[in-house]
């Protein structure tokens, strides 16, 4: 067995916060964005944040790395989908500065899979008075 996806199923890659109250509008946005079915979610605590500084931490940056690398290389994702929510708990920042982290973090991202030909987009997530999914980048 090759580790590839098998024939007709079509993946995505959504990388972002762990946060529960996000993850079903950001699934089916980036569905529909990318024309794929299944979302490969790779989530952390605030990932936008920690992604978007400076001197991310190495060990963050190489596990994220191996787990985009998978969904890129073994299920030939269609696309990636970066996203940073309000009322966050693992990056309790302002709205300008999630939105700003989060293009960050699309240009980490982007850099990261040079040479691949995938698409990488960000989306920041307003949960009241209801979800709204508000494209970034």
């Amino acid at each position: 067995m090759s580790g590839k996806a098998k024939i007709g199923e079509t993946f995505f890659t959504s990388v972002g916060c762990m946060d529960g109250r996000v993850q079903k509008a950001v699934g089916e946005y980036a569905s529909l964005l990318f024309g794929a079915e299944y979302p490969d979610t790779i989530t952390r605590a605030g990932l936008d944040g920690a992604f978007a500084k400076e001197d991310i931490d190495p060990e963050v940056y190489e596990a994220i790395k191996a787990m985009i690398f998978v969904s890129v290389d073994k299920h030939s994702s269609y696309g990636i989908i970066v996203h940073g929510h309000e009322e966050c708990a693992g990056n309790p920042v302002a709205h300008d500065q999630h939105k700003k982290d989060i293009k960050k973090s699309v240009e980490t991202i982007k850099k990261m899979v040079t040479g691949r030909n995938i698409e990488v987009r960000g989306v920041y997530v307003r949960l009241n008075p209801r979800i709204k999914i508000e494209v970034v980048i």
